[in-house]
């Protein structure tokens, strides 16, 4: 046996097919996105359609292919390959070996077949053997071929929701262990009926080799939990169609708990405004915008206005929650977006949602399975646990969910698709990032931790690298607890054995806390570093030097102050400040972000002087003696934070002097612009330009330098004395932001530019910043699929370990 040729290191490159034209049978492996999307169907009906023989199957690797047959068939065969792979595919290397007649397990084959994956999980062999190294497959919404079929009454899967293909259903939130085989996910426990075993192993069936099907007869069932007036009313189960029963509750007004793919959601009609707010007392959610999911993408067209990008992710396969423009005077109940022109619209991600849609006829709010603050219910007992608590009824199923996991968040901003929350359809979310530059694939074994709010942690097991599910955020023991198991759930799933561990340098963050607790040899790494070093993995800028911009809320910064308006200059692990916004004071810690108030004092009191600060008109009988403790400044502390910027700005505009979510008032104060993107027409846009020339932002050319939003502080004091309209103050507060980030990028023009941070998930801002940088020759990063949030920190994290742990090598060497 000898190799012949590495064929492809992409899936963009051309095939380049072996010298020796005799060959009569090969070994192929693909690597990459490769299992559980129907991969190894594609290549059995492509290998027999050419009269070819052998097998595919599942590995480590990815997928493993020994073809035998003519020559001329073979060549056909590799010149194929890749065109006749599912569209989803994604083949990071294509390697094939030429293999004798006598050596190749294909040639003695008669047919071509799809094989079982040959795993040794002994312990001799685990210590010898490279870490996992094929993609974990994602969560998929059903497809429209099985949603045609539930909806056929002479197909044998008529009204059966849980129906499932080789193209959908699904992947990582059944999944035990790797590789992607039926008997490791929890589907096990149903054995194929000898109808579905007949269609699996049929090559021309779009159900050949899907691990993930069943029927009424041998897949998981639908139920119905209710509560009723008997002392055992949490274990209830109504024996009817449960789905017209559930259609029925909900047009009562009633709250509905349903086992999705990845855990429980509740549900209830969102045209009646007494039932969404019933669900927020019960869910203990007053406030925060809610997701709307409807039956079809003509259905969300009426409740939102959707560009084409929109459309696009709405109906991808990974089925997100788009944030989008709401249409005005919809059907839609007030109480669902909380008064934000914005509106969360999905689609059904199974079979369950589209029969309870289809029944129902009518928009559903859709929310976790959970009290807020608490991570998201998924145990086949959690209607016992807490549940029945929130919800009337429970439309439940007993397929075991291995792996919770929560919708995912996605919102198109420059028409791009950047992801809020990477969830389901999108997690666990492959990186790239530098590979090791020596042969100790053992070295590179790194858990990165993330923060404290959005949580999700990033794994190097030496042959890859991963972006875990959003976990939440760390505040209650639930969510604590979920996250313990979550990371070790993960690290076993990935084979990662004692990483070094990657943190944030904040003391109070949970995530520092557990990290100091596993392990005292841990890297911390500074908080806007760490979103830098995540939006330079997004745009594959790690080997360069670049300018970032990160604006966020909160983090803790290197001189002890709080950072979040940053400018670094990054450098693989090492980063320079070389400018940030002018530092204000913050007093009363957490209360200053649950109380906007309190930061617009301070910035008045800054900008304009005391008196001023007194005269504002806020309800709070704490106003007076706030802005005496600000005379003295050895109180609070310092931060140069662009979301508390924001935070201030919105009471002053807006009159905001609570905040009952975490971004509450940047988000109305975004929404306050009433923007509409690029869908707006051009001469509209001029218009709106004139009447917004932004506040001034000026740049004070210290070292580093300062973005002084005083004169914008005065601008907006001005036109409230003028009476200005709050729209028009709105979108000057975001223009003169991003005037003054244009103008502090162009004192450094040399650098190619990246944005991170929770701030640029603001589309007015990036847009505004897009359109000021349209003809731009200098290469702009822009969020994508990292989530620029705390969610996509411990990216950063991961990449600073990384590249930290190779300088380290290279200087032994």
């Amino acid at each position: 046996m000898h190799r012949s040729q590495n064929v492809i290191e992409s899936a963009e490159d051309s095939v380049c097919l072996p010298a020796n034209q005799t060959a009569q049978a090969y070994r192929v492996v693909l690597c990459g996105y490769v299992q559980g999307i129907g991969v190894r169907p594609a290549i059995a009906r492509l290998a027999n359609t050419l009269h070819l023989t052998g097998f595919v199957r599942n590995d480590r690797d990815g997928v493993e292919v020994h073809v035998a047959g003519p020559t001329v068939q073979l060549q056909q065969f590799l010149r194929e390959l890749i065109g006749a792979l599912p569209a989803e595919a994604r083949v990071e290397s294509f390697t094939f070996d030429e293999l004798s007649e006598h050596d190749s397990p294909g040639a003695s084959q008669t047919t071509f077949t799809c094989g079982a994956s040959v795993e040794d999980r002994s312990a001799e062999s685990s210590a010898h053997r490279p870490s996992l190294a094929t993609l974990v497959p994602t969560d998929r919404v059903t497809c429209q071929h099985c949603l045609d079929d539930l909806n056929d009454n002479e197909n044998r899967r008529w009204a059966y929701p849980l129906t499932t293909c080789a193209q959908c259903g699904p992947r990582y939130s059944v999944i035990e262990q790797m590789p992607f085989e039926r008997h490791a996910t929890t589907m096990a426990e149903f054995p194929l009926c000898d109808a579905c075993r007949t269609e699996y192993e049929s090559i021309t069936d779009r159900r050949f080799h899907a691990q993930t099907i069943g029927c009424t007869c041998c897949g998981p069932r639908v139920f119905l939990r209710s509560k009723d007036a008997s002392s055992d009313h949490q274990r209830t189960t109504i024996q009817c169609d449960p789905i017209r029963f559930a259609a029925d509750a909900l047009r009562a007004g009633k709250i509905i708990a349903l086992r999705a793919i990845g855990g429980y959601q509740l549900l209830v009609d969102a045209t009646n405004d007494a039932a969404v707010r019933r669900l927020r007392l019960k869910k203990q959610r007053p406030a925060k915008p809610l997701a709307v999911m409807v039956e079809s993408l003509e259905v969300a067209r009426t409740f939102a206005v959707l560009s084409e990008a929109e459309e696009s992710a709405l109906t991808s396969p990974a089925g997100p929650i788009v944030v989008t423009d709401q249409r005005p005077a919809d059907t839609i109940a007030d109480s669902v977006t909380d008064g934000l022109a914005s509106i969360g619209m999905m689609l059904a991600s199974s079979g369950l949602h589209a029969m309870l849609l289809a029944e129902f006829s009518g928009p559903l709010v859709c929310t976790s399975g959970n009290v807020e603050g608490e991570p998201i219910a998924y145990e086949l007992n959690a209607w016992e646990r807490g549940l029945c608590e929130i919800a009337d009824v429970c439309l439940d199923h007993n397929r075991p969910i291995a792996r919770p996991i929560d919708d995912s968040v996605v919102r198109v901003i420059n028409d791009r698709m950047v992801v809020l929350r990477l969830a389901r359809g999108f997690a666990p979310l492959a990186l790239e990032i530098e590979p090791p530059a020596i042969d100790r694939p053992d070295k590179w074994h790194f858990l990165a931790l993330g923060g404290q709010q959005k949580s999700a942690i990033a794994i190097s097991n030496g042959s890859q690298a991963i972006l875990g599910p959003h976990l939440g955020d760390l505040d209650s023991v639930a969510d604590c607890q979920r996250f313990d198991e979550q990371v070790s759930r993960l690290c076993d799933l990935y084979e990662v054995t004692s990483p070094t561990i990657v943190c944030d340098q904040h003391p109070g963050y949970f995530s520092t806390c557990w990290a100091e607790a596993k392990s005292p040899q841990r890297i911390s790494v500074q908080h806007h570093h760490a979103h830098i070093a995540a939006a330079m993995v997004e745009h594959r800028l790690w080997s360069q030097k670049v300018l970032g911009v990160a604006f966020d809320g909160t983090g803790y910064g290197s001189d002890g102050t709080i950072w979040g308006g940053e400018f670094l200059v990054v450098e693989g692990s090492t980063f320079e400040r070389v400018g940030h916004l002018r530092p204000f004071r913050l007093i009363g810690g957490d209360s200053a972000v649950q109380q906007p108030w309190r930061v617009a004092a301070a910035l008045v009191h800054d900008a304009m002087g005391a008196d001023a600060a007194r005269r504002l008109p806020f309800a709070s009988r704490d106003l007076k003696a706030f802005v005496d403790l600000l005379e003295r400044p050895a109180l609070g502390v310092t931060t140069s934070s662009v979301g508390r910027l924001f935070d201030g700005v919105a009471a002053l505009i807006l009159g905001i002097e609570h905040s009952r979510y975490d971004s509450e008032a940047a988000m109305r104060l975004e929404s306050a612009c009433h923007w509409n993107g690029s869908r707006r027409e051009e001469s509209a846009r001029r218009e709106q330009d004139e009447r917004a020339s932004g506040y001034a932002l000026p740049l004070v050319s210290t070292y580093p330098f300062q973005l002084d939003w005083r004169p914008m502080i005065r601008g907006i004091m001005e036109d409230k004395e003028r009476g200005r309209s709050v729209t028009e103050m709105a979108l000057k507060f975001h223009r003169g932001l991003a005037d003054g980030i244009a103008t502090a990028v162009e004192t450094i023009p040399w650098l190619p530019v990246v944005l991170g941070g929770g701030v640029f998930q603001n589309r007015v801002l990036v847009e505004m910043l897009a359109e000021r940088w349209k003809f731009t020759t200098r290469f702009i990063g822009y969020p994508g699929a990292i989530p620029p949030g705390d969610g996509g920190l411990a990216v950063g994290q991961l990449a600073n370990a990384r590249r930290n742990e190779q300088r380290r090598d290279k200087h032994c060497v």
